[in-house]
């Protein structure tokens, strides 16, 4: 329990907060280094959701059903319908926050990076952070269920997967928390507010990691948590496609992008083999 409380943090608050720390005295962070971040990041959820998540899904599935086809099925079907479902969250909060005008391209890049959602207004600034908390929250779950159930395996009772996980979303929620800081900042907020908004963005993630451990480490039904992993694995793949890679290959413009995202993969890959995965 210590190591899923203690990495949660780190992956979570702690990572996001240590963005808003470096936006407090930088302005800018090299974009070839940001690409490479994002992009290795991206690559190591995609090797933690085909290699762990996945195949644990059928696995617990298979256990109650008896079944490896129709378990398959059955996790196909709810990966689908979470990831179509945070889809949909996404598309519905992108048609309440964007207003551009006639000339503006839907398809232009947002002016606020962060899950791909524009929020402020400068007439509308309660309003605005109170979308852009859902909003945050929406991209926070997945990432916490993904952290808290990754701690549910150990390996010579430490859990290897959950270590490896929580540092792979300390790098991301870094620059999920730089970009945020100054998002608010740059609309003439105070210091203070805009780092007491970015923290308040990271609880979700925390709450909902806690949540994921706790299910699949105290559940007695293979079903719920095979149920568990499925959503998990479907609302992750939301935030990769919809929101990570699209960033990653769009807002950096590295020519490496592809091949930082390779190594991303091969390098998770290769310490989860080492844990003995």
């Amino acid at each position: 329990m210590i190591y899923a409380i203690l990495f949660s943090l780190l992956g979570t608050i702690f990572g996001t907060l240590l963005g808003a720390l470096f936006g407090c005295f930088f302005k800018s962070i090299n974009k070839e280094a940001t690409s490479f971040l994002t992009s290795f990041s991206v690559g190591s959820l995609l090797s933690l959701t085909f290699i762990d998540l996945f195949p644990e899904s059928i696995e617990l599935m298979t256990e109650t059903t008896n079944n490896e086809f129709l378990s398959t099925l059955y996790v196909l079907l709810i990966v689908m319908f979470a990831g179509l479902l945070f889809y949909f969250l996404h598309e519905c909060l992108h048609l309440l926050t964007h207003h551009h005008s006639k000339d503006h391209s839907d398809e232009d890049t947002c002016k606020d990076h962060a899950h791909s959602v524009e929020v402020f207004n400068e007439k509308y600034f309660a309003f605005a952070s109170f979308i852009f908390f859902i909003a945050i929250s929406i991209h926070n779950i997945p990432e916490g269920l993904t952290l808290g159930i990754s701690f549910s395996k150990e390996v010579n009772n430490v859990p290897l997967n959950g270590i490896l996980t929580s540092v792979v979303l300390l790098i991301h929620n870094f620059i999920i928390g730089f970009t945020l800081f100054n998002s608010f900042y740059s609309h003439q907020k105070t210091k203070s507010f805009s780092f007491m908004m970015t923290l308040i963005s990271s609880l979700p993630a925390f709450i909902f990691a806690l949540i994921g451990y706790f299910i699949t480490t105290f559940t007695i039904s293979d079903l719920y948590s095979s149920i568990l992993f499925a959503v998990s694995t479907g609302s992750l793949l939301y935030v990769i496609f919809i929101e990570m890679i699209p960033s990653a290959f769009k807002e950096y413009k590295s020519k490496y992008t592809f091949i930082y995202i390779l190594v991303g993969i091969v390098a998770f890959t290769l310490l989860l083999a080492i844990g003995g995965h």
